[in-house]
């Protein structure tokens, strides 16, 4: 479906949270002042952001926690099948359809159409191989490990009406968070009994609330507690 169709590079979401910094992101500053930059400093979005930034607490006793966090990990990735021949089509489309850049007196040709469609569709196919490459446990908090996608859903593709009402049904999304990371030295907020830990974990998600995968969670890890916050992104 060409109104679904999306860059392999657009609309992604910020950087990172103001609140947690990398390193790397550190060491990129130009030299000058140090300390935090007031909040007055970043500069405002002339739109909300349809990204929002959440934190999941989890915590209980150690058993529960290990088991938890290994099955919790994994690619990040919602595995659709990848049809490159479909993308090519759908951009085409996209192009010279009413609203496309076809259009318009310095609208582009359709050989011009085409020529756009195979550069989209081999953007497509690298962005593909990079995320094949990832590290079969580099997500510590993998959606779809906890919750998988039923093979029936994954063969009717990530734009597919059905697939579509399935993710936000169970996930409260209709695609894999972003940037998922482990946050060190967060803590529950209160005193835990012994022989039990907290982790807190970060990840960006848009459109939508992923209270549904939560409650899934809770049902499937009865001995440990989640809590689920949204933050601000300011």
């Amino acid at each position: 479906m060409t109104e679904n169709l999306r860059l392999p590079w657009a609309d992604l979401p910020p950087a990172t949270a103001r609140e947690e910094e990398t390193p790397a992101e550190t060491t990129r500053r130009p030299p000058g002042r140090r300390g935090r930059r007031p909040l007055s400093a970043w500069p405002q979005p002339a739109e909300p952001s349809p990204w929002q930034w959440w934190h999941l607490l989890v915590y209980g006793p150690d058993a529960g926690m290990d088991a938890f966090v290994t099955e919790a990990a994994g690619p990040g990735l919602i595995p659709w099948p990848f049809d490159a021949e479909r993308v090519e089509e759908d951009m085409f489309a996209l192009a010279i359809g009413a609203n496309g850049p076809a259009r318009g007196r310095a609208g582009l040709s359709i050989d011009g159409c085409r020529i756009l469609a195979r550069q989209f569709r081999a953007a497509a196919e690298a962005r593909h191989a990079r995320l094949g490459l990832r590290m079969e446990k580099a997500c510590p908090l993998d959606f779809h490990q906890l919750v998988p996608v039923p093979e029936r859903i994954l063969h009717l593709g990530a734009t597919h009406p059905d697939a579509r009402a399935w993710l936000h049904a169970n996930w409260g999304l209709t695609e894999a968070p972003r940037q998922v990371r482990h946050l060190p030295g967060r803590k529950a907020g209160r005193r835990l009994p012994r022989g039990h830990r907290a982790m807190v974990y970060g990840f960006f998600t848009r459109m939508g609330t992923p209270a549904p995968v939560v409650r899934r969670m809770e049902e499937h890890y009865p001995t440990l507690t989640f809590r689920l916050s949204e933050r601000s992104l300011a």
